[in-house]
């Protein structure tokens, strides 16, 4: 055999043969290794659903807020058009028309607001009802309110952070309120419109009691309560401007 066959034979052998893996590498991952990962990967994760659910909580108040806003000029339109504002809908479950009684009245001053009627979305962004009320002076269909009850006629008392939000004659003629994220005390789209469990918090029971009083105050938590509820307010001065500019009003 000549040297350089043999020579050819060993570099032909180191040159094919394949690299042997670390016994650590062939191991692969061991179990605390894992376990470790699985730590910083759920940490991480924490990390970014604490902002992630505060962005989304701030996306739905705001659309939430438009949708009350949109209620508030569509009430206001309806009042121009018809003279009077609707009736609340009472039905079970809602269909999103008022309902009214022979007399002219409605047949009840507090309950879900009628969104077929005014043409807006059914629900607020956490698919609950909007709960509506209105004073009966502004909502009967047979004896239309006047310029003269833009003063002392509504019943309905509102509270805020610092007390009664606008004076006696200034009482809001009706009020359309969400019952928050939490929608304690609310009513759940659907085709069984389930309600919701009754809140615990004193201001939030406060909106959800079926009275003349509610609260509308900035967002808190006492104790572990929430009060999340959002509302909007139709001024009985600005109905009867709007009313006026229209011509519908002396």
């Amino acid at each position: 055999m000549r040297p350089c066959q043999q020579h050819q034979g060993v570099h032909g052998a180191v040159k094919g043969a394949k690299p042997r893996l670390s016994a650590r590498v062939q191991q692969g991952f061991s179990l605390l290794e894992l376990a470790l990962a699985m730590v910083i990967l759920s940490l991480l994760m924490g990390s970014l659903m604490g902002p992630l659910r505060a962005q989304r909580s701030l996306s739905a108040n705001k659309d939430t807020d438009w949708r009350l806003q949109q209620a508030q000029q569509a009430l206001y339109g309806h009042a121009v058009i018809y003279h009077y504002l609707p009736c609340p809908d009472d039905d079970l479950p809602p269909d999103g028309w008022e309902n009214v009684l022979s007399n002219q009245s409605c047949r009840s001053d507090e309950c879900v607001l009628p969104w077929q009627q005014l043409g807006l979305p059914a629900t607020d962004a956490w698919g609950r009802y909007l709960r509506y009320r209105a004073d009966s002076t502004f909502t009967h269909h047979g004896a239309w309110f006047s310029i003269a009850n833009a003063e002392l006629d509504s019943n309905l008392q509102v509270t805020g952070d610092a007390g009664a939000v606008t004076s006696v004659a200034s009482r809001p003629v009706a009020i359309v309120l969400s019952h928050g994220e939490n929608g304690l005390g609310g009513i759940q789209s659907g085709a069984l419109a389930q309600a919701l469990a009754p809140p615990q918090q004193v201001d939030e029971i406060e909106n959800a009691d079926g009275d003349l009083q509610f609260v509308d105050k900035s967002q808190s938590q006492v104790n572990g309560l929430v009060f999340d509820d959002r509302m909007i307010m139709l001024s009985p001065k600005t109905l009867i401007y709007h009313m006026v500019q229209a011509q519908r009003l002396p």
